[in-house]
């Protein structure tokens, strides 16, 4: 039999399977179909508390309140995780980009179902929207700011405030999650704070201080990581100083890797979570050493637990079975990518040979594209009347349209590779060569074109 109460200030509550309290309200809200609902969280079902009425009385008096200010909060967690909706989502095309994008377009994508008020009192909207059909979304409305969470983090809620960080409410996994607001590119950014930390944990004096140093030295961080990104751009890390010495907040095509969540794990280590436009991922930038390292996203996040090693030259490198390996960001045939870099070594240690040449590498890369452009043409016309025999060669390819300008982008550049004798090559794949793969050496200020047999 179904069960019904009658409360004084909640009115005529019918009782869920799910274990909450539920009935419809007088009028639509937003782009809810129908009318409202109210529902009631009380899982052990103990009845209604006070404090869950005096939470919506709050709300009826401020109503009018949450219904202005609510969509701006959406539009902001739209903008914020664009990326990741546009992939999820079929339906989102130029119309709907992160700049231009209207409460109107917004709604399209997501419905306003119910008001959830917690046990604690707490109580915010409930949405479901077409890129996290499981999740849904949630708007927090009952803390001084609005915080957008997930609609099961609202059903779990497990909140609770910082001295140093603010409000944070935990993901139900194994993270606190804040957020902050940041100027990257001269835009304003939100950025999500996690840190490391079970639900029953609370934020440890190390992750604190791990925070505070972070917001003291942020403008450091981000100047440096904005010197990286132009130096992969213009290939010259002095101009990559002078431009950032001279033009401050620097506004060009840097803007296409943006943090988008500040990790700290229990120890105190920190560092970004990085989007990349180039290949529609996440790389992981450690801010909290010396100078910032790029990293995997997982190996960020498990940093504390790593096996690694930091050479001065190499920077932090971890153990793989080859030697060492990490990530590197390069420019190539102007395009940008996340390539993995390989350190094949005899007996896991790093030699003063590998150091000066990765050092000579890194210092004569700029040079390399003009020869590697030289020594591709010369082997693809040595090779071509074999590869239009066995080959449906593309037209941009046959032999009167390839040129040194459109040569390189018959390759896909796989990892940069530092061989046991300390040979630096870029090895690719091409159709040129398909059972071996091609390689692109560098010795001695010059590039050789070599099979990868040859130096893996």
């Amino acid at each position: 039999m179904e069960e019904i109460i009658n409360d004084l200030v909640l009115g005529e509550l019918r009782y869920h399977k799910n274990n909450f309290w539920v009935r419809p309200m007088d009028a639509p809200v937003l782009n809810s179909n129908g009318n409202l609902k109210l529902v009631v969280q009380d899982d052990d079902k103990e009845g209604i508390l006070d404090v869950q009425r005096k939470a919506y009385k709050t709300y009826l008096q401020n109503e009018e309140t949450y219904k202005g200010i609510v969509t701006d909060y959406l539009l902001e967690y739209y903008k914020w995780n664009y990326e990741y909706i546009a992939r999820e989502v079929n339906g989102v095309d130029e119309n709907d980009h992160k700049d231009v994008v209207t409460e109107k377009q917004l709604y399209q994508f997501m419905t306003l179902w119910y008001l959830f008020i917690c046990r604690d009192g707490s109580f915010g909207y409930a949405f479901g929207c077409c890129w996290d059909v499981d999740n849904g979304l949630a708007v927090i409305l009952s803390e001084s700011e609005p915080r957008v969470i997930s609609r099961t983090q609202l059903k779990n809620l497990h909140k609770l405030n910082d001295r140093v960080l603010g409000l944070l409410v935990h993901d139900g996994k194994n993270a606190w999650k804040g957020l902050e607001v940041n100027s990257f590119f001269g835009k304003q950014e939100n950025l999500e704070i996690e840190l490391e930390g079970g639900v029953d944990e609370k934020i440890t004096a190390v992750q604190q201080k791990a925070y505070e140093k972070y917001l003291n030295n942020k403008d450091d961080y981000f100047r440096e990581f904005t010197k990286m990104m132009i130096t992969v751009y213009t290939g010259d890390e002095e101009k990559a100083s002078d431009m950032v010495m001279t033009q401050g907040n620097i506004k060009v095509t840097v803007e296409t890797a943006l943090p988008k969540t500040l990790f700290i794990d229990r120890e105190g280590n920190f560092g970004w979570k990085v989007y990349t436009q180039w290949n529609d991922s996440y790389i992981g930038v450690l801010l909290s050493d010396d100078k910032p390292y790029l990293m995997t996203c997982d190996k960020l996040r498990n940093y504390a637990n790593e096996e690694k090693v930091k050479d001065e030259v190499l920077g932090i490198v971890f153990p793989s079975y080859m030697g060492f390996e990490n990530i590197v960001i390069v420019r190539l045939v102007d395009n940008v990518y996340t390539l993995p870099l390989v350190i094949s070594t005899y007996d896991k240690e790093i030699s003063d040979k590998t150091r000066q040449s990765y050092v000579i590498f890194q210092m004569m890369r700029g040079t390399f594209w003009s020869q590697m452009r030289d020594r591709m043409l010369e082997y693809y016309l040595y090779i071509y009347d074999d590869m239009e025999e066995n080959f449906n060669i593309p037209e941009q390819f046959n032999k009167e349209n390839v040129s040194k300008r459109n040569i390189l982008k018959m390759v896909r550049f796989t990892k940069l590779f530092i061989s046991t004798r300390s040979r630096i090559a870029w090895l690719c794949e091409s159709p040129t060569d398909e059972e071996d793969g091609l390689a692109f050496e560098f010795t001695n200020g010059e590039i050789k074109r070599i099979s990868q047999s040859e130096i893996i």
